[in-house]
């Protein structure tokens, strides 16, 4: 059985360990930005410049990250398991191979993957093209996705 707690932590963890790279460099990007070589000598110098605008984009990125961590621990479970919604776990079969794929539907940090037990499950917002087919779907629906032809079944809602 998938632990979707196990999940979130891990997603959390992995998160957490972004934002200390992204915060990491932003601290070298500063200091580079701010350092006496950095220093325009020509018109066309633009080095010093550049380290600003990396620096201020390596601190958008730790503020998002922030608050997707923040939204993350704050995320309330779904009530009901009846139709796909935000928060759910969605454990897919395809219908030709048998092989699976789990997909966890989450307000933030989509395009992450976690692997738990040796099984990946896919991070997707509802903005997500595969959110936006599963979304009010049930166990034992069938739904296909654009960029195959494979038909997948619903087999466990979490």
């Amino acid at each position: 059985m998938i632990n979707k707690p196990l999940i979130k932590q891990a997603l959390i963890e992995q998160l957490e360990a972004s934002l200390a790279v992204a915060v990491q460099s932003a601290k070298h990007a500063h200091q580079d930005a701010t350092h006496e070589q950095s220093k325009a000598e020509t018109q066309y110098d633009s080095l010093g410049i550049e380290m600003a605008y990396l620096a201020e984009g390596q601190s958008k990125r730790i503020e998002a990250l922030r608050q997707e961590i923040q939204v993350l621990k704050e995320s309330i479970e779904p009530i009901s398991n009846q139709k796909i919604q935000l928060g759910n776990l969605v454990k897919l079969e395809n219908c030709d191979d048998e092989s699976v794929l789990w997909v966890y539907i989450l307000a933030v940090a989509g395009g992450n993957k976690v692997t738990l037990n040796n099984v990946d499950i896919q991070i997707v917002t509802p903005s997500a093209p595969i959110a936006k087919k599963l979304l009010k779907q049930s166990i034992e629906d069938i739904v296909s996705f654009d960029w195959q032809a494979t038909e997948y079944e619903i087999i466990e809602v979490v």
